[in-house]
């Protein structure tokens, strides 16, 4: 069974690869915005920084010390950010192909950095722990992961920030939002962490995240106060 779930993992990191770096060395002119080129090739490999640290350390038993295991949770940790990434630019309708890369939005690399940050932490949480399976590992993620996107949908229902980002460009907003996701993203994804007992208990467990709450609050009010400034100095 295993076998088969790391082939699929493999074809859905391929992917990930694939679409991730083709556009920026094929698709880009060599001398286009080549800070925002250099940011996002550095990702994947700060991730599999940030994974193999997990697994080597503090994950579960029987993976620290086995090769196998330690590539097998790569690679799914891979196939998991195409899908959280994926996740992502269909609620928030903030693309890191269309946004970052060929409309050239400034605005939308920070908070695009974010993203991929906060899923980041989210599943390197999940594998901190032990834990039977590879299974438990995708559930624990998946409570973040859901978390996290309905927090995002609620603070853009409230001030709208991915169309600030998207289409006004707003600099100051993609870059509150990359340390609202680095934030909420460490905090969901230590919700995430800890030894596996059973499906309820996970969600149960899940529950010492709920300081994002207060968080996404404060950053809902900062975001509302700063339209309201720039309301009041655009009428004045």
């Amino acid at each position: 069974m295993e076998t088969i779930v790391f082939f699929i993992f493999c074809i859905a990191s391929f992917l990930f690869f694939k679409r991730w770096y083709k556009p920026l060395y094929s698709l880009w002119p060599a001398d286009r915005n080549t800070k925002t080129k250099i940011i996002l090739s550095f990702l994947p490999s700060v991730y599999l920084i940030l994974i193999f640290i997990v697994l080597k350390f503090f994950a579960s038993f029987d993976v620290v010390n086995s090769v196998i295991y330690i590539i097998f949770y790569i690679v799914l940790g891979y196939a998991w950010m195409f899908a959280g990434l994926s996740l992502t630019s269909f609620c928030f309708d903030l693309h890191w192909l269309d946004d970052a890369i060929f409309l050239n939005n400034k605005a939308a690399v920070p908070a695009i950095t974010g993203s991929f940050f906060a899923l980041g932490f989210i599943y390197a949480g999940a594998n901190v722990g032990d834990g039977p399976g590879w299974w438990c590992v995708l559930f624990a993620g998946s409570l973040g992961l859901a978390a996290w996107i309905i927090l995002g949908l609620v603070i853009h229902f409230c001030a709208g920030i991915f169309e600030r980002i998207t289409v006004e460009r707003d600099m100051g907003c993609g870059i509150r939002f990359f340390l609202y996701s680095l934030c909420s993203g460490a905090i969901l994804g230590y919700a995430c962490s800890g030894d596996w007992t059973s499906f309820y208990m996970t969600v149960v467990e899940f529950t010492v995240g709920w300081p994002v709450l207060p968080l996404t609050a404060v950053y809902i009010l900062i975001e509302l106060f700063i339209i309201q400034k720039a309301k009041h100095r655009v009428s004045g």
